[in-house]
């Protein structure tokens, strides 16, 4: 049998390798760097934070009073946190924030330190359950979470500030979403926000499971700040010999006198008045801060009026008041919102004048109510979370004496002058029958 010429197979070996055989990729892309601290909202939970996770600060808006008890006002009071080990994300826990039947609205928060003029995305996953019925029931997609990331620019701290850059809004029913935002930073430090409002004006959202989960947070550098490379001088222009001519000289008959020129100061351009607020601990409830007493911290308190709202602010518990400034002369109303475990020693709001160039300092007193544990039913909430709602202890009135009991001091003394009587009686009669007989005789 006759053997193949085997020069055609090496000959195609050959040219393969003169080609070259591409290798598969191994290169992998550099992940940015995450500033945040601790992301995964990983534990352990210390009972001073509240149910917060470390390096974590809560936050939270809660609404005017008066406005609790109609669903449909989309009123706002305080949720609850603490540890989840039943959804998680990535890592072994996440952040629950949830609340029962209420509707509420909050998150939590963290300064970042970072560069000027960068800017930065946050970014975290979120998962949310609205329900009458506890888990595993599913999810009742008609509801409205409004789930969003926030960046403060100026790493103010405050979720209220007119300058925070907020993510949009959307809702995560019973599935993780990743929800993120970006912004410049104005300032050494930003502030990120994770946030959910369950309140809805004009739609009833009071269910029994209002709930929500947080985990695999973010804050990376997505742009280095701007360089302002100044552009290149132009080329000069090209010589040319032309001759000058001769500078006439000219001799004046006069010295003129120079005249003085009148200078105009400008009128100071008008920036309104200054409205100063703060939160004493009128411990002792006189509606006066004594020398003896501090600060409270988590009062909200508003300024607007009829017209215009200035702004909300939240007191920090120290003596540095919280100041708004520029407020435009007229006249405004103060109003303070205490957290359900506090109570006012002074009046809600106060109705101020606000002049051109004027401050005017407010305090307002409020101190804790007595606290009671309350202990939550519901086995199907993720963890054991304690209420931060002080209740005031129930003081049972005396019972109202029955008038069927006889009264037995009453009783005693009616006998004692009935015995009395009766004594006195038979005295009378034996001395009557005595004087009878000596007659007799």
């Amino acid at each position: 049998m006759k053997r193949k010429p085997l020069i055609p197979l090496v000959a195609m070996m050959a040219l393969l390798l003169m080609l070259g055989v591409p290798e598969p990729k191994t290169a992998v892309q550099a992940q940015a760097t995450n500033l945040l601290k601790n992301p995964g909202f990983e534990g352990p939970y210390s009972p001073n934070n509240n149910g917060g996770a470390p390096e974590w600060i809560r936050w939270h808006r809660e609404s005017d009073p008066s406005l609790f008890g109609d669903c449909t006002n989309g009123y706002r009071k305080m949720p609850r946190w603490g540890m989840a080990t039943d959804f998680v994300y990535e890592g072994s826990a996440s952040q629950y924030i949830g609340n029962n039947w209420d509707t509420w609205s909050g998150g939590m928060w963290q300064n970042v330190s970072v560069t000027p003029g960068a800017t930065y995305e946050f970014s975290f996953y979120a998962r949310g359950r609205g329900s009458m019925e506890p888990a595993p029931a599913p999810s009742y997609t008609g509801l409205r979470m409004n789930i969003r990331a926030g960046i403060d620019p100026n790493g103010s701290g405050l979720w209220l500030d007119n300058d925070v850059v907020w993510g949009p809004a959307g809702d995560a029913h019973d599935q993780w979403v990743r929800f993120s935002v970006q912004a410049t930073a104005t300032g050494d430090t930003i502030t990120v926000f994770t946030s959910a409002d369950w309140a809805v004006q004009g739609v009833n959202q009071c269910y029994r499971h209002l709930d929500t989960y947080y985990d695999a947070a973010q804050l990376v550098m997505v742009s280095p700040p701007a360089t302002n490379t100044p552009p290149p001088p132009p080329p000069p222009p090209p010589a040319t010999n032309t001759p000058v001519p001769p500078t006439p000289t000219f001799t004046p008959e006069f010295t003129p006198t120079p005249t003085a020129t009148p200078t105009i100061t400008p009128s100071p351009t008008p920036t309104g008045g200054r409205v100063c607020v703060n939160a004493f601990a009128d411990e002792n409830g006189n509606g006066v801060r004594d020398a003896n007493e501090g600060y409270m911290a988590g009062v909200t308190f508003s300024v607007a009026s009829s017209e215009r709202r200035i702004g909300e602010a939240i007191s920090a518990g120290t003596e540095t008041p919280f100041c708004f400034e520029g407020v435009p002369a007229g006249t405004y109303q103060v109003t303070q919102f205490v957290p359900g475990a506090l109570e006012m020693t002074t009046a809600a709001s106060a109705t101020i004048d606000v002049q051109e160039g004027s401050t005017i300092g407010l305090e307002f007193g409020s101190r804790l109510r007595p606290r009671q544990e309350i202990a939550s039913s519901d086995s199907s909430s993720p963890g054991t979370v304690t209420s931060d709602v002080a209740m005031p202890t129930a003081v049972m009135p005396a019972p109202a004496p029955d008038s069927s009991t006889p009264n037995v001091g009453t009783s005693t003394n009616v006998l004692a002058w009935v015995g009395l009587g009766v004594l006195v009686l038979a005295v009378l009669l034996l001395g009557g029958l005595l004087l009878v007989v000596l007659r007799r005789g």
